[in-house]
Formats: C-alpha cells, sequence, structure tokens
C-alpha cells in the first residue's frame, strides 16, 4: 500500500508545484501586462490587476499547503530521506515563508496604499509623493519576490525529475 500513496503523493506535489508555476507565470505573461494596456484607466487596471491577484495569492496557497503536505508525508518515511528530497523539502519551506510575505506582508501594505492612501493612479498628486515612492518601492520587492518563487518552483521540479521514486 505504501508505494500507491507515495505515487499519488508524488503526483500531488508535483500537480500543485505546476499550477503555483504555471500560474505565476500565466499572470505575468497574460494577465498583468494586458490588463494594463487594454483598460481604459490605470487606476482601473490596478483594481482588476489587484483582484486577480488576490485569486492567484489564494491559489498559491493551496498549492503551498499541499507541497507542504507531501513534504511532511515523506519527511515521515525514512526510507524516502535522500539529498534531493531533503532539497525539496528545503525548497517548499523557502517558497511558503516567500509567499507568507509577499502576499500578506507586502501585499497587505500594497493593497493599503493603492486604496487608502493614493487612490487615483492617473493623476499625480504631489502630497502623495511619499505613498507613490513607497508604492513603487514595494512593487519592486513584490516584483522579485515573486520571481524568485518562480525560480524556485522550476527548481523544484527539476529536482523531481532526479528523485527515486521507490525500491518496489
Amino acid at each position: 500500500m505504501k508505494p500507491f500513496f507515495d505515487r499519488i503523493f508524488v503526483f500531488i506535489e508535483t500537480l500543485a508545484a505546476g499550477v503555483w508555476i504555471g500560474a505565476l507565470v500565466g499572470f505575468g505573461f497574460a494577465v498583468a501586462g494586458t490588463v494594463f494596456q487594454e483598460l481604459p484607466t490605470t487606476t482601473l487596471a490596478g483594481d482588476v490587476n489587484a483582484a486577480v491577484l488576490a485569486k492567484l495569492n489564494r491559489l498559491e496557497f493551496i498549492a503551498a499547503a499541499t507541497m507542504a503536505a507531501s513534504a511532511i508525508y515523506f519527511l515521515l518515511r525514512s526510507d524516502w530521506w535522500t539529498a534531493v528530497r531533503l532539497a525539496k523539502t528545503v525548497l517548499v519551506v523557502v517558497m511558503v515563508a516567500t509567499l507568507i510575505y509577499y502576499a500578506l506582508v507586502v501585499g497587505d501594505r500594497l493593497e493599503y496604499l493603492r486604496v487608502v492612501e493614493i487612490q487615483d493612479f492617473d493623476t499625480f498628486d504631489m502630497t502623495k509623493k511619499d505613498f507613490w515612492d513607497e508604492f513603487t518601492r514595494l512593487h519592486d520587492r513584490y516584483t522579485q519576490l515573486v520571481k524568485a518563487n518562480l525560480g524556485m518552483g522550476v527548481l523544484y521540479l527539476l529536482l523531481s525529475a532526479f528523485e527515486r521514486r521507490s525500491k518496489t
């Protein structure tokens, strides 16, 4: 029965990693730029982008939880303790921590600045310059952290290609 569950957990974690990576690539490639190019105002584009990003973050958290559950399953199985498996587990921990930081800390502050402080991105208000500067700085940080998670996700899948499956 163990080999059956091993295969199920390998499938689930690989699917979750693929969904996570696919969501990030899809958003970056198809959504973000297109929304800002096609909608009539930057403020409206930001509203739509934020709504999509909120759903994307929920999807990322589901994938992260699924990958973490699989990592725990394999950590409980000493016959799966290999350098590749341990590296994948470390990647999951770092990816989840990064997600928590960019989605909940940086993302929440960006949303507050966007909705409460700046409000209108189509007209620059010099009295809100500090908020604009903070928004720009945090947006750059958010983007870099998402790219880091994307890179770690690709590495995770690459490591999966070299992982032994079972002794049976």
